[in-house]
């Protein structure tokens, strides 16, 4: 039999390379949908923070304490330390009804007034998730919430 003809007869390694084939799309999938569990799992917790002070308004929010309250949505974060980074980390801003722009507007964390008793208060936070996947662009959580001070 020709040299040729067994070659292409012959199996061993073929295995490997369809392995070879599959396994980075596979471990993309795997990464990418990683990235979303975490994403939906920070999206769920800053919301949680966020309704739980809207219901009962934690004193650091109350006395305007802004590295504080930060301090305390991050402890309930899993994320604690990426949620603490001053530029990478979670943005919160308290503002006034009558002071909250019409437009939609990003979340700086510029402003935190949480205005007297009786004011009804905005309470917003934005936070990027952890990026697992570079082809993935970055997915941030944000939530906001209306309450009577």
């Amino acid at each position: 039999m020709p040299h040729t003809a067994r070659m292409l007869r012959c199996r061993s390694g073929a295995t490997a390379v369809e392995f070879a084939l599959i396994a980075f799309p596979l471990l993309m999938l795997v990464l990418g949908l990683l990235q979303f569990v975490i994403y939906c799992y920070l999206q769920q917790t800053i919301s949680d923070a966020l309704y739980q002070s809207a219901s009962e308004p934690e004193a650091e929010l109350l006395a305007r304490d802004k590295p504080g309250y930060k301090a305390k949505i991050c402890a309930r974060i899993a994320f604690t330390q990426s949620c603490l980074n001053q530029t990478s980390g979670i943005t919160i801003e308290a503002m006034k009804l009558p002071d909250v722009p019409t437009a939609s507007t990003a979340i700086t964390g510029t402003s935190f007034d949480t205005g007297a008793s009786q004011d009804v208060i905005v309470l917003r936070a934005a936070m990027a998730a952890p990026r697992l996947v570079p082809l993935v662009p970055q997915l941030v959580a944000r939530e906001s919430v209306v309450f009577r001070r």
